[in-house]
């Protein structure tokens, strides 16, 4: 080791950072971590800890990956038998509140597309505004059709998109608010007529 080297050696090492351990000239340094380190990981320590304790520290404490399955299964069971009736709340509409639901998912779940504004057809879908009906004449005919659809028709099945009640609200909007509406240049009739 040369002087110069000697010199700069000492002017870093004061003698207080000196582990004790020389090797060829190289000597071990104390040189500690910097304290905004050691904080984060502390910080990271202290989290992971918590999270392994919450999370599998203890058995059933409710938050574990099995009791979270646990209760969305109960929890989707219980929705299938509300679906299915065992709730035994029931909502009652009048009539021009379930009108008013169904015009609005007439228009939202984009019907006017096919059968126009009024329900008065175009050139994809039949006009809805008069006695003639190419699937059936009754009210379970129409829900059915809005539920499954007819692909070779192009109407869309609406069973995933709508439920059981927004489909019938839609069915009766059809036959209460819009046959017999005769709005102007509507389709010319198609199918069946359907007596009264």
């Amino acid at each position: 080791m040369t002087a110069k080297e000697k010199n700069m050696s000492d002017s870093i090492d004061d003698g207080k950072n000196h582990q004790g351990h020389d090797f060829d000239g190289i000597r071990e340094l104390n040189n500690p971590a910097p304290n905004w380190i050691i904080f984060v990981f502390l910080l990271t320590y202290g989290f992971s800890l918590f999270y392994a304790i919450h999370y599998f520290g203890y058995p059933d404490n409710g938050n574990d990956q099995v009791s979270e399955y646990k209760q969305k299964v109960a929890d989707f069971a219980m929705a299938q038998r509300k679906l299915k009736g065992g709730s035994t709340a029931v909502i009652v509409m009048t009539k021009e509140e379930i009108l008013s639901a169904g015009t609005k998912l007439f228009t939202a779940k984009g019907c006017i597309a096919c059968h126009g504004l009024k329900g008065e057809g175009n050139s994809i879908g039949p006009n809805l505004t008069d006695n003639f009906w190419i699937n059936g004449c009754s009210q379970d005919s129409l829900v059915l059709i809005i539920t499954e659809g007819k692909a070779q028709k192009g109407m869309t099945p609406f069973k995933t998109m709508m439920t059981q009640e927004q489909i019938k609200n839609v069915s009766i909007y059809i036959l209460a608010g819009l046959v017999g509406s005769n709005p102007a240049n509507a389709k010319p009739p198609q199918g069946v007529e359907c007596k009264p």
